[in-house]
């Protein structure tokens, strides 16, 4: 299947977890892409083929991604797909919740988009239009149990629902579709950290009552980048098992 062949797509986040199962499917329907992470993602871009490449940097950094343009510009032209995938869920309760602590989460959640956008929206116009996907969280419609200490991460993706929705109204004169995917509990390197009672507290309120998977994730991801969906912006596609049954 070759959906998205000849695209150029920026998956940050995408050298493990969420970001990386996305990165691989869009790889494998045609696309190039290229990965940004802060750490080395070089043996990632490798494992993910079709000549993806990988490009270390901070995506809370303005300077970083004025870097990554120019790179994928210079090397590709444009930009066809933004998946911003990377984030952080670190558990604070209120007690500990440091100003340090709240806007490194904002930060990675939320400022990254806006700045990923500035950095990209040009080289989608230079390409006729495109497909930004910001992965959110189905947190935002969560009744948190105590002890989960969750304030800092859902208000960041509350704040990218509202992001989502302001930038589709923003970029649809430039043939640029703007959409939201909020995954449930996922089973990736990021959630290993959480208790695993605390996995099945959510989980098991869901419908399909297990872990969801990047592959899970990936194929809506693949939808909204696609010609498919080119009718389709300023939505949220809820996908974590049917815990959020809307």
């Amino acid at each position: 299947m070759s959906t998205h062949a000849n695209k150029i797509a920026i998956v940050t986040g995408g050298r493990q977890g969420i970001g990386r199962g996305i990165a691989n499917l869009l790889a494998a329907r045609g696309a190039a892409v290229v990965i940004v992470n802060r750490s080395d993602g070089a043996e990632a871009a490798q494992a993910i083929g079709n000549g993806a490449i990988s490009i270390a940097a901070d995506v809370t950094s303005e300077a970083d991604w004025t870097r990554v343009a120019g790179e994928v510009e210079q090397r590709y032209g444009r930009v066809d797909i933004l998946v911003h995938a990377a984030g952080a869920y670190p558990m604070a309760s209120l007690a500990e919740m440091t100003p340090d602590i709240w806007r490194g989460v904002m930060a990675l959640n939320l400022d990254s988009h806006l700045l990923g956008a500035r950095a990209i929206v040009p080289l989608m116009r230079k390409a006729g239009g495109g497909a930004i996907v910001a992965i959110g969280s189905d947190a935002v419609g969560m009744v948190t149990p105590p002890g989960f200490g969750f304030s800092h991460y859902i208000s960041s993706k509350m704040g990218v629902l509202g992001l989502v929705r302001a930038l589709a109204s923003e970029l649809a004169a430039d043939n640029i579709i703007v959409n939201a995917v909020h995954p449930g509990i996922t089973d990736t390197e990021g959630a290993s950290g959480m208790p695993n009672e605390q996995k099945a507290q959510i989980y098991m309120q869901q419908a399909i009552k297990r872990l969801g998977t990047p592959a899970d994730i990936a194929g809506p991801v693949a939808f909204l980048t696609s010609e498919d969906a080119r009718f389709v912006t300023g939505q949220t596609l809820v996908v974590d098992g049917g815990w959020l049954r809307l």
